[in-house]
């Protein structure tokens, strides 16, 4: 739930084909950027690492394709989709970019061995789509998989308690279940719906096919390169020679050379600086090596990534963010809100929630920057619980069309590990003082009198929260209780509950924080005015603490093999930075379900 790797990797020149006369020359140079496209997922824009290349994060890439679109000295671009980390919502934004380079007259080519369903779904913006002979292309259809760990809990004699407020606030039920609830599928039906739609659409729109023609294709699953082409999907089998030579064919007489301006800029190093080599090696680390900020108005871009947690922002051992910590947030909200030159605040939410508390906390400095000036939420893939506590006072909420919010409710839990201990020959002594002082220990479970407390606690909150939203949204209470309850919703949905103002994606929302700050309509961005990335990572020790630290994890080295079992434990690790609240807004489970196009059939 701050990077997308971008890799601009430089075509070597290629001579132009001798026999053809063009009609009507223009240029005598045909300039070509390929792109090698690597989306992990994160958007924080400075989590480089010592010794790896430097990155464009998620908004950086957008960027990177709406000057491509713009450059006049540009004439094609070949895309080569290598893996793709981000989840539904940000795909499409992703292809509305990529789309936006044919719109201004470029040529967009794609080759790739094999094709999955993201890679299928970039390359159909395409003038032409290739495959080599023995390549293939895997479209399987859309799943939501959800692990339910109750008969293992069983097996090791752990009992959760888990307490909802709200019939749809399913997080926590794989604990408690062994199967899917019936409100939980209700919930996940019209999701699947909205996001098997959206691309079976997109790819009939992109390769100019029947709706049918993509659902046949989608259950055949495995396609062979023949077969593809047959189908409509790709439409040229050969060879990565072959295609470059024939990308000639669309430059008569014209020499292929690369742009220069897409190299990547190198770390400006001084060789008499004797930590110069430090420099080099860690600088990206330690904060981008300090600038002077740009002069001229500004738009704060907030990045909220991760599950919600009190205290500072955690990053895992490859620097993308692992959590957002409401210390961290709160402190980069109230800078832009004293920073005279930013004129609005867009807060850019992925999050499935996480601890009420801190949800809080940032909802606070939210609405304290929206008494100065505007603040815009833009949702990502998933806005969920505390995710869309965060957003819910901002003068204005986008979301895209498959973005996943809502889930308005309450959840609180304990893990009840008595039985495990007496299991292995361990046996807690107790003494205590105070009725309640041993009543929400691990090491025993909860009684009736201790459930009804933690219920009555999250009875208020709850009310709390549907108060703050109605607030918010301009609706009552009794109005937003009908489409909360812990229910999840697309961003199409919400959109008619009105739960959010209009669809759109990052660009768009900062587009909607410069008109309502008064930025003037013709003002350059990056000329006349500049985005402001937040929050910017710490010094040197906070930086190595964040690479070298524990967080490393077993289930993101050990286990890099077992995706089922890394996401039980990711799953669980997240519940446990969480155990310290009293309650949680939060839906874990969430943050699978925009990650679907990897999962077999449906």
């Amino acid at each position: 739930m701050g990077h997308a790797l971008i890799a601009l990797v430089l075509l070597a020149p290629m001579a132009a084909a001798k026999d053809e006369v063009p009609e009507a020359p223009t240029k005598a140079k045909a300039y070509i950027a390929e792109i090698e496209l690597k989306l992990d997922g994160s958007e924080d824009p400075y989590g480089d690492m010592p010794f790896m290349p430097q990155r464009l994060n998620y908004y950086g890439f957008l960027r990177f394709v709406r000057k491509a679109a713009a450059d006049p000295e540009l004439d094609a671009i070949i895309l080569r989709p290598k893996s793709v980390g981000v989840g539904f919502a940000r795909m499409f934004e992703v292809r509305d970019a990529l789309k936006s380079l044919r719109a201004a007259g470029k040529k967009v080519f794609v080759y790739k061995e094999n094709y999955g369903p993201s890679d299928l779904l970039f390359a159909s913006v395409a003038d032409r789509v290739s495959i080599p002979e023995q390549g293939g292309v895997f479209l399987p259809g859309l799943a939501i998989e959800v692990l339910y760990m109750r008969g293992l809990l069983d097996k090791l004699r752990v009992r959760p308690d888990v307490i909802h407020i709200g019939d749809y606030k399913t997080a926590g039920e794989s604990l408690m279940r062994k199967e899917m609830s019936p409100a939980f599928r209700e919930s996940l039906d019209p999701i699947l719906d909205e996001f098997f739609s959206s691309m079976v659409e997109a790819l009939a729109e992109g390769r100019a096919l029947a709706p049918e023609a993509i659902k046949k294709a989608i259950d055949r699953g495995m396609i062979s390169a023949r077969e593809a082409k047959k189908l409509g999907l790709v439409d040229r089998i050969e060879y990565l020679d072959q295609f470059k030579e024939g990308i000639k064919a669309f430059f008569p007489e014209r020499k292929l050379v690369w742009s220069k301006k897409y190299k990547k800029k190198g770390l400006k190093i001084d060789a008499s600086n004797p930590m110069a080599a430090f420099s080099l090696m860690f600088g990206s680390v330690f904060g981008n090596q300090k600038k002077k900020q740009p002069k001229g108005d500004k738009v704060a871009v907030i990045y909220c990534s991760g599950a919600i947690t009190s205290g500072k922002s955690q990053y895992d051992w490859s620097g993308n963010i692992a959590s957002m910590g409401s210390e961290t947030i709160v402190k980069a909200i109230d800078q832009a809100r004293k920073d005279k030159s930013v004129k609005a605040i867009v807060l850019r939410v992925n999050s499935p929630g996480g601890s009420a508390l801190a949800s809080d906390m940032i909802w606070r400095a939210v609405s304290r920057a929206k008494a100065k000036k505007p603040v815009i939420a833009s949702m990502g893939d998933v806005a969920a619980s505390g995710g869309y506590y965060i957003s819910m006072n901002a003068n204005k909420i986008l979301a895209e069309s498959q973005t996943i919010t809502g889930s308005i409710g309450v959840v609180g839990m304990v893990m009840n590990i008595e039985q495990t201990l007496k299991w292995v020959g361990l046996n807690p002594q107790r003494i205590t003082r105070g009725k309640r002082a041993a009543g929400f220990m691990t090491m025993r479970g909860l009684n009736d009198e201790d459930r009804k407390i933690i219920r009555e606690n999250m009875q208020e909150l709850y009310g709390d929260f549907v108060a703050k939203v109605a607030a918010g949204r301009g609706k009552t209470p009794a109005e937003i209780h009908k489409i909360a309850q812990g229910r999840v919703w697309t961003g199409r949905a919400a959109l008619q509950h009105g739960l959010i103002d209009s669809l759109g994606g990052l660009e768009d929302a900062i587009a909607t924080a410069r008109k309502m700050g008064g930025i003037a309509p013709k003002a350059s961005l990056g000329k006349d005015f500049h985005v402001l990335e937040l929050p910017r990572r710490g010094g040197p020790f906070d930086a190595l603490q964040d690479m070298l630290g524990i967080r490393l994890g077993i289930d993101q080295l050990a286990l890099r093999e077992l995706p089922a079992l890394r996401r039980a434990l990711a799953h669980i690790r997240t519940l446990m930075n969480l155990s310290h609240d009293r309650v949680c807004l939060i839906n874990p489970e969430l943050t699978g379900l925009t990650r679907m196009f990897a999962m077999p059939g449906r």
